[in-house]
């Protein structure tokens, strides 16, 4: 796994990386909208996982629903973490770190992993980042999370793995892709 890029969504709040092996994307942040608003890519996920769509938790939500479901959810989500993103930067408790929060339980650390979920309840929408400030996240990926653990299905295990990538990056310094913790 090799970082290539990092962009600025909104500039000293919502950075996003760009992967190597993802490069038919501009970045993770970009990933992530482009997917949950294309229906086809929605038809063919969701189909994929119908099973996990039976779960009492969703109510057996058919496909259409679901895509209908997500495209609209992504919408307001990104909605959501731009305007909280552009407020941070005046308002004390306004913050990106009132809408993200730590991926697992437990002690804080340095470049937290965190998750923010969608806004339509109950939401599978995820966005995974790496907290460097109260308002400022790394965007490292996001997914459809239809089970109760991530663990359960390989893309979020990819998820998991892009966050520790990218975490180990920021903790080491040594990549100039990721110079945005400098002005922090």
């Amino acid at each position: 796994m090799k970082i290539i890029n990092t962009f600025a969504v909104i500039e000293d709040s919502i950075y996003a990386i760009q992967f190597e092996h993802e490069n038919e994307f501009t970045h993770a942040w970009a990933k992530c909208f482009e997917l949950w608003n294309d229906p086809i890519y929605l038809n063919d996920f969701f189909e994929e996982h119908e099973d996990d769509l039976y779960d009492p938790f969703w109510s057996g939500i058919t496909i259409e629903e679901a895509i209908i479901k997500t495209r609209q959810d992504a919408v307001l989500l990104e909605k959501k973490l731009k305007d909280i993103a552009e407020s941070g930067k005046y308002k004390g408790n306004d913050n990106l770190s009132s809408f993200f929060e730590p991926l697992s339980k437990g002690r804080i650390e340095d470049y937290e992993k965190d998750k923010a979920k969608g806004i339509i309840n109950p939401s599978w929408l995820r966005i995974y980042a790496i907290r460097i400030d109260a308002n400022c996240f790394v965007i490292t990926g996001g997914g459809i999370k239809l089970t109760k653990t991530m663990n359960d299905r390989q893309h979020l295990l990819d998820e998991l793995d892009k966050l520790e990538f990218t975490r180990n990056e920021l903790l080491d310094g040594g990549n100039e892709t990721l110079d945005i913790v400098e002005f922090r």
